[in-house]
């Protein structure tokens, strides 16, 4: 697909279709995650492609903390604050059990490239979820799972900090195209 095509056509998807996505083409995914661009080469990136019984193990624990319905979202920049998330969660934890493939995103934990990490994370996410338009698939970038990072944590890397995940799959919608505010709402040029 031509580039502009993709950057125009891809689309925050929440609705997948059960259909199977074929291993080539969720490696194509990662390869394009795995050249994009990172502070100082850091590549500070690790994927898990997860599938089947754990990834609803995932939702599981999602759902085990959105009975509780207020979370707390702690950032070592920022103070400590409370949400009432109760509709994204249900959303997100409704994606996970629905897509067939979640990919989670993680970084080992250094303090010394916190901001730079998490800036060269979302490029690579953004490298996966460009891709997955032009191989004709839906994708939508997870941030919920950051509620509950380190019990998901649990399940794969206990030394490794959880900074999204990526649901990936066949459409099953083709949501329109949401407003975006215009170049002079978000540039200036001195």
């Amino acid at each position: 697909m031509e580039f502009q095509k993709v950057i125009e056509e891809r689309r925050s998807t929440r609705k997948f279709s059960n259909e199977k996505v074929d291993k080539q083409k969720i490696l194509d995914l990662i390869e394009c995650a795995r050249t994009s661009p990172s502070a100082a080469n850091r590549q500070p990136w690790h994927f898990v492609v997860v599938e089947n019984k754990l990834k609803n193990e995932v939702a599981e624990i999602m759902e085990e903390h959105l009975k509780n319905s207020k979370v707390e979202l702690d950032s070592t920049k920022y103070a400590t604050h409370t949400y009432q998330a109760t509709s994204s969660l249900k959303g997100s934890i409704r994606v996970i059990r629905e897509v067939p493939i979640l990919i989670l995103v993680f970084r080992a934990p250094n303090e010394d490239f916190h901001d730079s990490d998490y800036l060269s994370i979302g490029s690579a996410v953004e490298h996966i979820c460009l891709k997955a338009t032009d191989l004709c698939l839906g994708s939508l970038w997870i941030r919920d799972v950051i509620y509950v990072k380190e019990e998901i944590a649990e399940l794969f890397y206990k030394n490794m900090e959880l900074v999204c995940g990526i649901a990936i799959g066949y459409r099953d919608e083709f949501p329109y195209p949401r407003k975006k505010k215009t170049i002079d709402e978000i540039m200036e040029w001195k």
